[in-house]
């Protein structure tokens, strides 16, 4: 009898781990395949990214020794793929927006220069294809605010 209780746990154990696993796998091999053709379009376009990394709807990267920041969104990487010389960039900054509740709506990264102001948005609450975490990305977003603006100074 306690042999055939054993079982049936480890099968329903097993039962339920696999979706999960299967989910962890898929995603990160579609990041990784995103990574690659982030990596492939900043090569093209004459930029080396030491540092990437994908945030929410949005990759951003940074190549530290041309002083370029790159970034793009997830769900139309070629043709919204943007190079920012960093010593255009006068301003950087986030952007939240909350709701009346205080759950964050809106995560982005504003990048000011003379002749541009750029909103790179990596969380949006109206966006229903992205599954993330919105303080996550406000979380990494900070990061990246503060690993341009010490290439600013």
């Amino acid at each position: 009898m306690e042999i055939n209780s054993v079982t049936i746990g480890i099968v329903v154990l097993v039962l339920a781990t696999l979706p999960i696993l299967y989910i962890i796998l898929n995603s990160t091999k579609t990041n990784n395949s995103i990574k690659k053709k982030f990596t492939s379009l900043c090569t093209q376009n004459g930029a080396q990214p030491t540092n990437y990394e994908v945030i929410g709807g949005a990759i951003l990267g940074m190549d530290s020794s041309h002083k370029k920041v790159m970034y793009s969104s997830l769900s139309d990487l070629e043709n919204r793929f943007q190079i920012i010389d960093l010593a255009t960039i006068k301003n950087c900054q986030i952007k939240t927006m909350k709701s009346k509740k205080q759950f964050l709506e809106l995560v982005a990264l504003e990048l000011d220069g003379p002749e541009f102001h750029i909103n790179i948005v990596v969380y949006d609450e109206d966006d229903d294809t992205l599954m993330a975490d919105p303080n996550t990305c406000l979380h990494e977003v900070q990061k990246w605010e503060q690993l341009i603006k010490q290439q600013l100074n």
